[in-house]
């Protein structure tokens, strides 16, 4: 996956781009820019910080079983303002788990689902087929999107919701 420019629906440019391990001290810093409800939505529990592991974890990937990507703006390349990652499942290799996350400062301009198209087409290439997502089921934002890209398989039990994208059709 190379550095992409990308037009949000509300006219904004960004940058999208894969993760680096030198970007562990921005991701913490984006979380901490983040609020309670956006930090809860994502993490689905009271998570007051990223530690040093999380950071280091989420940004250690080897761009296949687990790919991130980050957003920002073309004049501060320093600054995420937005990740979406997958984790592919050791036991089922065709899927992988699915994470969206954007700061509240952009949310609602499109950010999520350029990250989402940019995410998929490298899940694609590295063979994932399928997205698995599990997400708090107030968290309409999220399923949106997701419905937006072809959710199906859609359940709600409690206060968690779960759906699968399907990227391509096994061959």
């Amino acid at each position: 996956m190379d550095e992409v420019e990308v037009r949000l629906r509300s006219g904004d440019r960004v940058l999208i781009r894969p993760i680096r391990a030198s970007d562990a001290a921005e991701l913490q810093r984006a979380f901490a820019l983040m609020s309670e409800a956006s930090q809860y939505q994502r993490f689905m529990t009271g998570t007051p910080r990223l530690t040093d592991s999380q950071a280091a974890y989420f940004t250690a990937v080897d761009h296949v079983d687990h790919e991130a990507c980050v957003a920002h703006a073309p004049d501060d390349d320093s600054l995420i303002i937005g990740v979406a990652r997958f984790i592919r499942y050791s036991s089922t290799p065709d899927d992988a788990e699915l994470a969206v996350t954007v700061a509240d400062s952009w949310q609602g301009r499109g950010l999520g689902a350029a990250l989402l198209r940019v995410l998929t087409a490298r899940a694609v290439e590295v063979g994932v087929r399928r997205f698995r997502a599990e997400m708090m089921a107030d968290n309409a934002a999220i399923i949106g999107l997701l419905r937006s890209a072809g959710m199906t398989d859609e359940t709600v039990s409690g206060r968690l919701a779960t759906g699968h994208v399907v990227l391509a059709r096994p061959d």
